[in-house]
Parts: structure tokens; sequence; C-alpha cells
């Protein structure tokens, strides 16, 4: 079941806007990597944030890919996204222990940390890559991404997103917004905005409340002040399956296959996007060995 995403722009013309519920895609990830109640947090706002962002910035094939790395205890947070709502990731640390702030709250910040950068790379067909990069500023992710487009893309904007979880440490909700400013944007606009997004009910609370994304965004400019010009669904990217790994498999020399033979009896290839194992017997390596011989030999 897929998610639901807007892109929007306002009436006035002075803003482009976007938002997400990101529930389903966010539990999943969760459940495929067995995260922790802080790793669920901290994964779900990467996928959010990165999904709104490609949304914003790629068209057709193109496709993008984050890191961040604070050097917090996190370790990496790597998602990959579509300009077609595909999107996947992982943290190094899913099983993070609690880390509190003063009010005794899960410290997103202190778990990514913010002693690091965060690098966006853009892959387009027939192209080299484009790589952007920004210091973090706060390591709560969202921010990341707010300062992250400011600079690197020159788009004025602000993300916001959020991962509310239930008493057993599962995804209740997730979801988010991106604003972007137009070239029309007045100041003034600009200031207005900035007033309500510090208004604002908290996002957690909107998620709980079960707002849609475009009752989000309603919140922020006023009912009837935004028009929709898009409405897609969103993400998990499909995984490789077990016989799309096979063929990976192929392509590598057949004394590396008999050393999986020989020193495992086999071999477990884990998918770190999907957490899914699959194993291959000795079996099946001999037989993938025969395939690597008839190749090489034609």
């Amino acid at each position: 079941m897929s998610d639901q995403f807007i892109k929007t722009i306002t009436k006035n013309k002075y803003f482009r806007a976007y938002a997400l519920d990101g529930t389903n895609f966010v539990r999943e990830a969760a459940t495929a990597h067995n995260t922790s109640r802080l790793a669920s947090i901290v994964l779900g706002r990467g996928l959010l944030a990165t999904t709104l962002t490609a949304q914003s910035v790629l068209k057709g094939e193109e496709r993008l890919a984050i890191q961040i790395n604070g050097r917090g205890p996190i370790g990496n947070i790597v998602v990959e996204a579509d300009a077609k709502g595909s999107v996947r990731g992982y943290v190094t640390n899913s099983q993070i222990e609690p880390v509190f702030d003063e009010q005794g709250q899960l410290d997103v910040a202190e778990a990514v940390g913010k002693n690091g950068f965060l690098q966006v790379t853009k892959f387009a067909p027939y192209s080299n890559p484009y790589i952007g990069q920004s210091q973090l500023v706060s390591g709560e992710i969202g921010d990341d991404f707010t300062y992250y487009l400011a600079q690197s893309e020159q788009i004025p904007s602000v993300v916001g997103v959020s991962v509310y979880m239930n008493t057993d440490d599962t995804v209740e909700s997730a979801g988010g917004f991106l604003i972007q400013a137009l070239p029309d944007a007045t100041d003034a606009a600009i200031d207005e905005l900035e007033t309500a997004i510090k208004g604002l009910k908290p996002l957690s609370d909107m998620l709980v409340d079960g707002y849609t994304p475009l009752e989000i965004l309603e919140d922020v400019f006023g009912k009837g002040e935004v028009e929709i010009l898009q409405v897609a669904g969103v993400g998990l990217a499909a995984e490789p399956s077990k016989d799309d790994y096979r063929d990976m498999l192929t392509t590598l020399p057949a004394t590396e296959v008999q050393a999986m033979i020989d020193e495992d009896d086999g071999a477990e290839v884990v998918g770190k996007f999907s957490g899914k194992r699959y194993f291959f017997t000795s079996q099946e390596l001999r037989d993938v060995i025969l395939e690597i011989n008839a190749k090489n030999a034609e």
C-alpha cells in the first residue's frame, strides 16, 4: 500500500509546497530493519526528508542519494529516492540505545550528531553525478535539509518531518512538508510564512490527529489558499529478489564463489536497504560456478 504525496502552489504564486503521509513506508522500513525506537525515528525522518527533496528537485529518470554522518552514535544515514516516488534507506546502528535530552525526550540531534555533513548526490541519465554538500546545523534532519537546499541548491526552503511512535515501539504516524519560495515571493510574504511556521501546531500532533497532507499545508497558508498540482503515491523501492542476487553472483570470478563453498558451505546475502536475507546452498553455488564457466567458454 502506497502513501500519499501532494504538490501544490499557493494561489498568490509565492510558494511551492509539498506534503506527504509516509506512515506506511516508514513503518515498513522500521520493521524490515528491526530498528530500535530511536533508530526508527532517525531513519524515518531521513526517508521523509529525502522523499520530499527528491520530489522537489528531480524529474524523469533522475535519482537522489543522501548520506548524513554527524559522528553521532547512529552512524551513517543513507537514503536513496527517485522522481517516481520510490525510496529506500538504512542507518548503520539500527539498534541504537535511547539517548535523552534535558526534557527526557528521545534526542535525535544527539543520536545523529552535527559534527559532519549532509551529502546529496544527484544521478541523471547520460551525465556525470552532481554532488552537493552542506554542514549539519542541528542533527534534527529537517533543519539540515532546509540548510542544504538554501546553501547548495540556492532555494529558500523549510523542511519539517516527524515520526510519532507507539508505546510498543512501532510507528504510529510519519509525515512532513517542504515549502519553497518562488521568484515572485515578496519579503513580506516570506516574513508571514516564517511567522506562520513558528505558530504551527507541532507536526507530530497533526499526524496523530489524522491531518491529511493537504490539511497540513492549509494549516500553514490557510484553508483554500493552496492549489493542488499533483497527487501521487510514494513507497519503499522494490528490492532485488533472490534470483536478482543470483545473477549478481554469476558476475564474480568462479574462484570467489568456490571460496564461499569451501569456507562457509554456502553464502548469505543481506540487502542493506531491505534487511532481507537470502541463503545460497553449496549446490546452488556450484550451479552458479557452472554458469560462470559456461559464459567464460563462449
